[in-house]
């Protein structure tokens, strides 16, 4: 349950980029995991066969192999499983202010976008001008702005 529960968390998050300390602690758990189960596998051959004095002793060296492994992996399951509901709540406190930015950016963006068209609505909405008397009206303004002078004559 616990190798699969944080296997299956850290393939899904998408921040073992942002945190690659915890990728790593993740990684280094997941390698002496599989130490162990291959030890353990050993120990479970051994125990299966018969008892006699060579394989009493392989068994016995394969027990002493494998208990600094079981007692590294316990340790290490113990931190990630420790320090993993920390870093899930923590995640939030660390994007929050960009998130809080972003929106505040968009209310800012769309207040001055609804003023905006509104303005120009009430432009050309005008009542009374037909397509005829807004299109001269144009015509006129952008004349104006093209007989503007910016580079004086030499």
């Amino acid at each position: 349950m616990v190798e699969s529960t944080l296997g299956a968390r850290h393939s899904q998050d998408p921040f073992s980029s942002v945190f690659p300390s915890l990728n790593m602690a993740v990684k280094r758990r997941e390698q002496t995991l599989q130490d162990y189960k291959r030890l353990q596998s050993k120990v479970e051959k051994y125990e299966e066969k018969e008892r006699t004095g060579p394989v009493l002793a392989k068994l016995h060296q394969a027990r002493e192999e494998l208990r600094p492994v079981k007692e590294d992996f316990e340790a290490k399951n113990k931190q990630l499983l420790e320090e993993m509901p920390k870093f899930y709540s923590s995640r939030i406190d660390y994007f929050k202010p960009s998130f809080e930015s972003l929106v505040r950016a968009q209310v800012v963006y769309y207040t001055e976008m609804h003023k905006i068209f509104g303005d120009l609505t009430a432009q050309i909405d005008r009542p009374g001008l037909s397509d005829e008397q807004r299109e001269r009206e144009n015509d006129a303004k952008l004349s104006e702005l093209r007989a503007l002078s910016i580079v004086a004559d030499d």
